[in-house]
């Protein structure tokens, strides 16, 4: 879903007569001052919203790379199935706060 406020149809010439064509030259119209602020907030939030793609992409990127890492892992034998050693505290929340407190 495109995120609000951003166009989401074609592009059109603006010679076809249609409501976006009249919009576009009411747009020629306008105050070139006005006009250069809306394309600097359509801009703005154009780059925003290729911002959060970029960073979903890249999440999307690292969980794959887990998994894979994982799934060779598996194919290998060396996965984290192996069961905790008893006395080295992991089986409980306690004894890995522990652990990581360096207790």
């Amino acid at each position: 879903m495109p995120p609000s406020g951003l166009p989401t149809g074609t592009v059109s010439s603006g010679r076809d007569g249609s409501p976006r064509a009249a919009a576009t030259r009411r747009d020629d119209d306008a105050d070139p001052e006005t006009r250069i602020a809306e394309l600097e907030r359509e801009n703005e939030a154009l780059r925003a919203a290729v911002e959060t793609q970029r960073r979903e992409n890249e999440r999307i990127v690292e969980r794959y790379e887990r998994l894979l890492e994982r799934e060779r892992a598996d194919r290998d034998g060396t996965g984290d199935d192996a069961p905790p050693d008893a006395d080295d505290g992991s089986s409980d929340a306690f004894g890995r706060v522990a652990r990581f407190l360096g207790l």
